[in-house]
């Protein structure tokens, strides 16, 4: 397999291992590991590493969260590029896509809570030059974060009996 790739496969999957841990792992050389990293981020392909939080277990401290959906009007000389810039600049937006089928772009945002989540449409994101519509769909439960199961299922080995 690709040492880039076998890399990149255990950082995804915790980003928390060490390099000397990674080298073990792959059976290479440290000081070889550190320098695919290296370059794995000055090439842009590493941009951040982190974690994978779970809000579910934040209780009533855990951020308000929504998917929205954005419908877009591009120009000659205002296109898609020019309105993801814009859209991605709000410290409420945390992914953006563009996206294929009904909708242009696919956000996902975090607030405090709904009512700013709200507010943030419909002052800010609504009134966007060359936007059209948005759906705003709040998350109201997550079971699986970037590959990451989320909640903790009981290991039930009980039979089950019907009539």
């Amino acid at each position: 397999m690709d040492l880039r790739r076998e890399i990149l496969d255990i950082l995804l999957d915790d980003a928390s291992v060490s390099e000397d841990t990674i080298a073990k792992m792959i059976g290479e050389e440290e000081g070889k590991v550190h320098e695919e990293i290296v370059k794995l981020k000055e090439e842009g392909i590493i941009v951040k590493i982190g974690a994978i939080v779970n809000s579910e277990a934040m209780g009533e401290h855990a951020p308000a969260e929504a998917m929205i959906e954005i419908k877009v009007e591009p120009k000659l000389d205002f296109g898609y590029e020019d309105i993801a810039r814009r859209i991605y600049q709000f410290q409420e937006v945390k992914a953006l896509y563009l996206m294929s089928g009904r909708y242009d772009f696919s956000i996902r945002v975090e607030a405090k809570t709904m009512k700013e989540i709200f507010n943030f449409v419909w002052e800010k994101l609504a009134v966007l030059e060359g936007v059209r519509s948005t759906e705003t769909l709040f998350i109201m439960k997550k079971y699986k974060e970037n590959g990451t199961v989320l909640i903790k299922t009981e290991n039930n080995d009980r039979l089950v009996v019907t009539p």
